[in-house]
């Protein structure tokens, strides 16, 4: 390990993990219950945009996990706020309740991500 001022540990991003995990499980489930019949919303639009809703989620985790300090991991971390609450709306319009408890593990990611220690940039 050195000691040196240009060193930075390497960041574990468990909140970022979290999030692309459970993106795509919430994309799972709304997936099923778009595509299976007699389950109350399938074909319909809002599962549509539910989906492309938790999409974005999943490629807002991926930025996220590589993001450095800065603007973008900012902006990507509003994003991913204003994102989970507004799929979480949209998951219990659906009545998507399996949709929703993953959707706010999701925001425990968030959470992780936005309060744990940041990142920091090296000298170099």
């Amino acid at each position: 390990m050195s000691t040196s001022a240009a060193y930075a540990p390497p960041r574990r991003h468990l909140g970022a993990n979290i999030m692309i995990i459970t993106a795509l499980i919430a994309l799972a489930i709304t997936a099923w219950r778009f595509f299976t019949p007699l389950s109350g919303v399938t074909d319909s639009g809002g599962a549509m945009t539910a989906m492309l809703a938790e999409f974005v989620l999943f490629i807002l985790g991926v930025v996220l996990a590589q993001a450095k300090a800065g603007g973008l991991r900012n902006f990507v971390l509003f994003l991913a706020w204003v994102g989970v609450i507004g799929t979480i709306f949209a998951a219990c319009l659906l009545h998507g309740w399996w949709t929703a408890a993953v959707l706010a593990i999701y925001a425990v990611g968030v959470v992780i991500e936005t309060f744990a220690g940041k990142p920091t940039r090296s000298a170099i």
